[in-house]
């Protein structure tokens, strides 16, 4: 159940519903960039990631190590969050913030990838709105069920939103980078392994 304070209803309330704004915007933009991969709705997202990945792990070869890493990756990273919050790392190292945010950015981006590798082998400049677009969307849940920026000022959380929100679109650009140099040096293959499992997802929504 929400309770709303009044610090939701103070000029800070402007951070939460811009935050809301981006996140749909950058929606919007994804969904017009190329390589976004038009054969999938973003609420079925999830179900093709599970799917994605039941599938990819039970196979030999580098799909299956993929999403090793990405799963080490994830660890890691909510390791150093939550480590930083236990032991006050956030406020007294002053780029803590910025490391879990790009190493985020990257491992959500990475997940995109590996969800729609036929989409991202291909163009995969797509993901860096969509990986902006999740960013937002997690500034509006902190903003609506999280309480640690009750004593910031205006101008304080204003600016360590937007940080936050460039420094994940930069792990974003960082893995799009990544993934054109694999392409370049021939690392990496063009994909249509995931074209097949929306067929697959919609007929178990049919049956």
């Amino acid at each position: 159940m929400i309770t709303f304070q009044s610090q939701h209803v103070s000029l800070r309330a402007i951070i939460g519903v811009g935050s809301f704004l981006l996140s749909v915007i950058a929606l919007q933009i994804t969904r017009q960039t190329s390589g976004y991969p038009t054969h999938t709705r973003v609420h079925s997202w999830p179900r093709l990631l599970i799917t994605q990945f039941r599938r990819d792990i039970n196979k030999s070869g580098s799909l299956r190590y993929g999403w090793v890493i990405i799963g080490l990756w994830s660890i890691s990273v909510s390791g150093l969050h939550f480590g930083g919050l236990y032991y006050d790392i956030y406020t007294t190292v002053s780029w803590w913030d910025l490391l879990t945010h790009s190493l985020s950015g990257f491992g959500v981006a990475a997940v995109l990838g590996l969800t729609f590798r036929s989409s991202t082998t291909t163009i995969p400049y797509w993901v860096i709105p969509a990986v902006l677009a999740i960013g937002s969307g997690f500034e509006v849940y902190e903003f609506v069920f999280k309480t640690f920026w009750y004593d910031w000022t205006f101008r304080f959380y204003l600016i360590d939103t937007v940080v936050d929100l460039v420094v994940n679109t930069a792990g974003a650009a960082t893995f799009v980078i990544a993934v054109g140099f694999l392409r370049e040096t021939s690392m990496l293959q063009d994909s249509t392994d995931d074209a097949s499992v929306t067929p697959e997802l919609s007929s178990r929504r049919d049956s």
